[in-house]
Parts: C-alpha cells; structure tokens; sequence
C-alpha cells in the first residue's frame, strides 16, 4: 500500500491500486500518497475518503443518496429502539489504518466499540470495528475498488456488509469479505445476530423511488 512517505511507483501503479476507479474522483491536491487526515477533513464536497494518502471523492448520485437515506433511517429506527448502539449516513468515517479514513453509506456500529457506551464526541474520525456496513452502488463503482473497501472492513472485525446495486436490482450479503450471498428483488436483506430482528425486502427498498398509489376510498 502506498503511504504518506511511500510513493507510488507510477500513477498507473496507484490507479490498479484504488480499483481502476474514474480518474475525476482521484484529487490530485495534496499531491497523491501525501494527503493526510487534516487534509481530509478540509476536504468539502463532494464528500472524500482517504485511501494510502489520496483524497478520493466518494460517487453518490441522487438515486444512491435516496436508497442510501431510505435504508439508514430504517436501521437508524431499528438501532434506536432496540438501544443497539449508533447509526451513521454517508459522511460517517470510520479510521481503519494509517492514512486510511473511509465511509460507507450506511454504518451500523454497536454500543461494545465504545468506552463507557458514549461517543467520542471530538473526533472527527472514529476507530470502530462497525457491525454492519452497507454500500449503495454508484455506476462508476468498480468491482475492485468494492472489494478493497470491503476486505479493509472486515480486517478490522466487520461482522456483516451489504451491497446495493438499484439498477440490476440486486444486493449481496457478505459475512466475510469474499464470501456472499447474492439476493434478486425478492430477496431480504436480515440483520442476523449483528441486527437482530431487522429485515427489509428489496422490492420494498427499490420502491422507494415511486410514489406510493392512494388506496381507493
């Protein structure tokens, strides 16, 4: 990986390794391998992460953005009535090494990651091993950048990710970062031990973008 003080060979080299994303998501203010946390949280919009010492925007169209928003308020709700612990949106970022700082659009994180079941109010960027992750994916996505994030997760004690792809409508189910299930719109997304008592089917979840029919009086 590359660092604050490490190079990359060439910036093909440092392309192959964020994922082969789209070049206009890779900033090259601070210069690629020497971006740091403060500079991350000078950042502004869109929002960033920061991945071996490069600030790199975050895809987040308006469809992601609503299904992002539509499934973090129904875990936010189920998280909040059960007191499971936090519920974070798409600009929550969690540490999980040396100049690595992301966030997935959705993070549920229990109450065990935190000292005296309080949240560290002053930090800008949290040290949490979250339960759940879930990412909305966006058409410039790449496989390889997706499967990066999630096995970075996973390493620090992740226990379960979704991803949510809303144009094949279809979501997959990872309890480790290369084992999954893969669901179709009839599927249901279950927080298992991680969520206890949460579900949601995806043809609801894909719905939301409709407007719902009034029932006949």
């Amino acid at each position: 990986m590359v660092t604050a003080t490490e190079a990359p060979y060439s910036f093909a080299d440092l392309h192959a390794q964020l994922g082969g994303i789209p070049l206009n998501r890779i900033r090259m203010r601070p210069s690629p391998g020497s971006a740091t946390e403060s500079d991350l949280a000078r950042a502004g919009k869109p929002v960033c992460e920061l991945i071996d010492g490069v600030l790199v925007e975050k895809p987040m169209g308006t469809l992601e953005s609503l299904l992002g928003l539509y499934i973090g308020r129904l875990i936010a709700a189920h998280v909040e009535a059960g007191d499971l612990g936090v519920t974070l949106g798409e600009a929550g970022f969690i540490r999980l090494g040396e100049n690595l700082v992301r966030a997935p659009d959705v993070t549920f994180i229990p109450w065990s990651e935190f000292p005296n079941d309080e949240v560290p109010a002053d930090e800008a960027f949290w040290t949490v091993a979250p339960g759940l992750v879930v990412e909305v994916l966006s058409p410039s996505n790449t496989v390889a950048e997706i499967d990066r994030k999630l096995a970075e997760f996973f390493a620090v004690g992740c226990k379960l990710a979704w991803t949510i792809d809303p144009r094949a409508k279809t979501a997959r189910v990872y309890t480790s970062a290369k084992k999954f299930k893969e669901l179709d719109e009839a599927g249901i997304l279950s927080g298992g031990k991680v969520l206890p008592g949460f579900s949601l089917a995806l043809a609801e979840l894909f719905a939301a973008p409709k407007r719902k029919k009034k029932k006949p009086r």
